[in-house]
């Protein structure tokens, strides 16, 4: 957890963990811990879903209380920052975070913010996938077409020892303190800040990176000094440890600012990648964001209600926006492909598949070379479909043996030659087992 104001920063972790007692085995016994967040109203409502046998319209019910109540809470962030770690230029300081955010989004944010544990991360993907998938199906008579008693029982233990169970989430208020302490202070080398920053996890790397490009972006007078000054600061002593697609980053927060005439802004950034010598990673147009946001929406229609309908229109557009995918933009595009390729527990979109195919039959050994080097390390949605699913593991040895050369690419990670290693000779629980080694390493 990171200290108050007056001391140096530590890295934070998700304390607030709630855990149910083993006696809590009933609905009433279950929703009783959750009374921190939800009325009375809403708890007797809960109650009285079980008792009718209404599974599919309680468990939505309670993921819709939880995702809004963990949205309202990375919201107290700003929501420029939101936008800013999640890759979303449309969001600003008037945005719903309950409309704006999408539910897996929240999700991946909060484990990056310390929120919620990976465990509960994977488990809450899961219920926000189960939601989604009975909400979609079409009335039916079917047994198999319903929502069992332990799938929706199995949900609410998850929302209530993840989300509903806390009054607040003690990592999200330290953060924003830790946020405003780079807000309104200049740091110097030899502060303890700064050591604190260089030896710590990457993700922490990574998120503080994230802070600063935003605020550099958006903010004005004393904020955008005391941000310019830090960041000119910290990227030379974090360049060597920062992945290709965080250097991307920050050139394409530069192209941004230098476009729209941010002088102070733009100066600042200059500097920092001269000092590292980074204005490779400057984009020569801003043609990245287009494509970035395209694969959001493949992802938001992945994640969504009726996703096997909705996936061809958004997947359709990305595949056609060029066979170059723009470097910052690279690992977005992956992931959104990807995801509409593998697909999920149920199956995949038939009808979006041909558009996925596109995109990645035209990648050169290269770009999967990156990809595996770079981005599959910490794309938390494949490796969670790796880890989890039978259905998109077999879908991801399709890839390995029909659109790539292994003996081409050259890899650096023991762990991602494990997981391609077992792609090619070993059987799906090998490969889950390989996944979930990988996934456990993210935030490194």
């Amino acid at each position: 957890m990171m200290s108050n104001p007056n001391n140096p920063i530590i890295v934070w972790s998700p304390t607030d963990v709630v855990t149910l007692p083993a006696t809590a085995k009933t609905p009433t016994e279950i929703v009783e811990f959750a009374r921190a967040t939800l009325s009375r109203r809403d708890v007797q409502s809960i109650i009285a879903g079980f008792e009718t046998e209404s599974y599919e319209m309680v468990s939505t019910f309670v993921w819709a209380k939880a995702a809004a109540a963990m949205k309202k809470q990375l919201a107290t962030l700003g929501m420029e920052f939101v936008g800013e770690m999640l890759g979303r230029q449309d969001l600003d300081a008037d945005s719903d975070p309950t409309t704006a955010i999408a539910d897996h989004e929240v999700i991946a944010l909060a484990e990056d913010l310390g929120m919620i544990t990976a465990t509960q991360a994977l488990r809450l993907k899961h219920s926000q996938q189960l939601v989604a998938h009975f909400t979609s199906l079409e009335d039916s008579d079917d047994a198999d077409d319903s929502m069992q008693m332990e799938e929706a029982l199995n949900l609410l233990k998850t929302c209530v020892t993840s989300i509903l169970g806390k009054q607040r989430f003690d990592a999200a208020l330290q953060f924003a303190d830790f946020r405003k302490r780079l807000a309104e202070n200049t740091l110097e080398s030899e502060d303890e800040d700064v050591i604190a920053i260089k030896n710590s996890p990457y993700f922490f790397i990574r998120t503080t990176l994230s802070v600063l490009l935003s605020m550099v972006k958006t903010e004005k007078g004393a904020t955008l000094e005391h941000a310019v000054g830090n960041m000119m600061l910290l990227l030379p002593i974090l360049w060597e440890k920062l992945r290709s697609s965080e250097r991307w980053q920050v050139g394409q927060a530069y192209a941004e600012v230098n476009a729209a005439g941010k002088q102070q802004a733009s100066a600042g950034l200059k500097k920092a990648l001269i000092d590292v010598k980074g204005f490779d990673f400057v984009p020569e147009t801003l043609r990245s964001s287009t494509f970035t946001e395209a694969a959001a929406k493949v992802l938001s229609a992945h994640f969504a209600m009726n996703n096997f309908y909705n996936e061809a229109a958004p997947m359709k557009v990305l595949a056609n926006l060029g066979s170059t995918i723009p470097m910052p933009a690279f690992p977005k595009c992956m992931e959104a492909t990807l995801a509409v390729y593998l697909g999920n527990f149920w199956g995949h979109a038939w009808n979006a598949e041909s558009y996925a195919k596109l995109v990645l039959q035209s990648l050169r050994p290269t770009q999967w070379e990156y990809y595996f080097n770079e981005c599959l390390p910490r794309d938390r949605t494949i490796l969670d479909k790796l880890s989890l699913e039978d259905k998109p593991i077999r879908r991801w040895k399709n890839i390995i043996t029909e659109f790539i050369d292994i003996s081409a690419v050259t890899l650096k990670n023991q762990d991602i030659e494990a997981v391609l290693s077992a792609s090619v000779d070993n059987g799906d629980k090998e490969i889950m087992r390989r996944a979930n080694a990988l996934r456990s390493r993210l935030g490194e």
